[in-house]
């Protein structure tokens, strides 16, 4: 009897080159099940907050206004603490579905058919459901650093420091590393369609990663720790990216270590600044007027001239008023004479 991964060609051990396969990130489907727990989860997280404010809005009304005027001075205050609530409510209860459905089917990977008869495929349909809407929620606040709290939250390792929000991750089965760096536009996908099957393998990024605009990590991907990869390059399922190296081209080879390019930058520095031709792609040296810390010594000669220079100015001056003070004192002493001999 054939298995699902004998119709389809895949194995564990195969790495396959996702140009030959269709892809997309949308693979999953909205069943009834998974609205309801949609709205569900809506209609739960907005309660707490509506009942403090018809708490708030019935207290207000039949208190007197003339003595308990103070409190609507702070009703911005009690606006900011409504929608608070509101987020940490989507956040909790969202977290308590994922446990719930946990508990009742496993999350796992492999490949599934894309059916709603898959059991395994109906309940990532049904996670993914709570985990978008717990990410459309909090990728629209206004700290970035919420994101990585929500995947942290959605069993995903991740840190607070790393820049995540420019690019679009899947929701489960991907490690993060520390202080990484994913690109604007970048895709990070621990699942994908092939064909009719739904492929989910664990996506492994170590720390210091750097993942270039628009570039895919396919799953099943190992990014090691200090790897780059370069723009608009992807990765195919299951690839090993080396430590250190920089990974360009679709799918991704290697290209130079981080280390030569380091060194290489270097030296161009050492050189002078070098600029690139356009029309050849030649390098060219390029001048370019830098400030430049001056030795200590041609430091305090420069002071020593400067103050020379004061000393100089100040006996010029000092000269000019001791000649308009003898003036003076010369034109008093001729009219002192001139009165003595009237």
């Amino acid at each position: 009897m054939t298995t699902e991964k004998e119709k389809t060609g895949i194995s564990d051990s195969v790495a396959l080159d996702i140009n030959k396969y269709p892809i997309t990130t949308n693979v999953f489907i909205w069943s009834p099940t998974s609205i309801f727990i949609y709205l569900l989860l809506h209609v739960l997280s907005f309660l707490i907050p509506s009942l403090m404010i018809l708490t708030f809005y019935s207290g207000a009304l039949n208190s007197d206004l003339i003595t308990n005027w103070w409190r609507i001075l702070f009703i911005l205050l009690d606006i900011m603490v409504w929608w608070w609530i509101y987020l940490l409510s989507s956040l909790f209860l969202g977290k308590l579905f994922l446990i719930i459905l946990g508990l009742i089917h496993k999350p796992r990977e492999g490949l599934f058919k894309v059916d709603k008869n898959d059991r395994d495929y109906y309940f990532y349909c049904l996670r993914y459901t709570i985990k978008k809407f717990i990410f459309w929620i909090w990728n629209n606040f206004c700290f970035p650093w919420v994101s990585n709290l929500a995947f942290k939250v959605c069993n995903m390792r991740a840190d607070f420091k790393s820049t995540m929000f420019d690019g679009w991750s899947d929701l489960e089965f991907i490690e993060y590393g520390n202080n990484i760096m994913i690109g604007q536009g970048a895709i990070v996908l621990s699942s994908m369609i092939i064909g009719d099957h739904l492929l989910i393998k664990k996506v492994i990024i170590g720390d210091h990663v750097v993942l270039g605009g628009n570039s895919i990590t396919c799953p099943g991907t190992v990014i090691g720790s200090g790897a780059t990869l370069g723009v608009w390059a992807s990765t195919h399922i299951g690839q090993v990216l080396e430590p250190d190296w920089i990974y360009i081209g679709r799918p991704a080879k290697k290209y130079k270590q981080s280390k030569t390019i380091y060194e290489e930058s270097k030296k161009e520095s050492e050189l002078g600044t070098v600029r690139r031709l356009v029309d050849t792609g030649e390098r060219a040296p390029h001048t370019v007027k830098r400030y430049v810390k001056k030795d200590m010594v041609l430091i305090a000669i420069d002071n020593l001239e400067k103050l020379y220079d004061k000393w100089k100015e100040s006996i010029k001056v000092k000269s000019r008023r001791e000649l308009k003070k003898k003036y003076k004192m010369s034109k008093k002493e001729i009219k002192r004479k001139k009165v003595e001999e009237f």
